[in-house]
């Protein structure tokens, strides 16, 4: 299970089906909980600081730092980020978190000037691990080897899973396929976000641009959840279960999904349990 990090709507949900799917969560053996500190105006952070204080040492942390404000005003400066970082840590309740990623990219400031931020959020004990998320191929290039140089072992965080989006989920994010080739040669550890394409192998899309239509609604992608459909019935699995457990067995990414409900919790972790060989992982995604 430690492979699977649990995301979501901490904050926004009623706070007693954010515990519950906590509690399940760590009963089953999940280990990663995944959060920012812009998620639902902090709530998303005192949600999960609150139910980690009442159960201290079960579950271990990834939260995000450096998001663009209301306004679109995106401040990477040291400042800026260690202040967010040390308000991260009093929601969580937490000395030192595990992983902590830049939540986006400047492209105006210089990637070594953003790595010995980073590096020295990890000297100083905040965390553990340090990294990015949505950077682009050739500024994640250059930071990976400048991290490493800093005693780092960089983490990043991209859009990955069976569905391939036709364009980004939100403004400024980005997919494995932007970085594929940067991936490839470094081999940093990988987060995977929206692991199971917000709900469209389960049949409950969520639609994140101003026209309403799924990202994720394309020919391609429909042959491949119904392969996961005919899959998952010779396996009495749901689709979404085969999806993950393909991110899973195709790749090493630690996958994030946003289940809403015990029953989606319990569906996510199955994924776990399910080996696939190379040869379904191929057919799911070719056919």
């Amino acid at each position: 299970m430690s492979r699977i990090a649990l995301g979501g709507r901490f904050g926004e949900e009623d706070a007693g089906l954010s515990r519950a799917r906590l509690d399940r969560f760590a009963e089953r053996g999940g280990r990663w909980v995944d959060t920012a500190h812009s998620y639902a105006d902090g709530r998303s952070e005192r949600t999960i600081g609150s139910w980690l204080r009442a159960n201290p040492g079960v579950l271990t942390l990834e939260t995000k730092i450096g998001h663009p404000d209301d306004d679109g005003h995106l401040d990477l400066g040291a400042a800026r980020l260690t202040a967010e970082l040390d308000e991260s840590r009093r929601r969580l309740g937490l000395e030192c978190v595990d992983v902590v990623l830049l939540h986006r990219d400047d492209p105006a400031r210089p990637v070594a000037e953003l790595a010995e931020v980073l590096a020295g959020f990890v000297a100083r004990g905040a965390c553990e691990r340090v990294g990015v998320s949505n950077w682009s191929a050739p500024r994640l290039a250059e930071l990976i080897p400048v991290l490493r140089a800093h005693g780092c072992d960089p983490v990043v965080s991209y859009q990955c899973s069976l569905a391939e989006p036709v364009r980004p989920l939100w403004p400024e994010t980005r997919s494995v396929a932007d970085v594929r080739d940067v991936l490839a040669e470094h081999n940093p550890w990988l987060i995977a976000w929206a692991a199971q394409a917000r709900g469209y192998f389960a049949g409950r899309p969520e639609p994140v641009s101003a026209d309403a239509t799924d990202p994720f609604a394309t020919d391609v992608n429909a042959e491949r959840r119904e392969r996961c459909r005919q899959l998952g019935g010779e396996h009495g699995l749901p689709p979404e279960t085969i999806a993950l457990a393909w991110l899973l067995n195709a790749t090493s990414a630690t996958a994030v999904v946003g289940a809403r409900s015990l029953a989606e919790v319990d569906a996510s972790l199955d994924a776990a349990e399910v080996f696939l060989d190379p040869e379904t992982c191929a057919w799911l995604a070719d056919g």
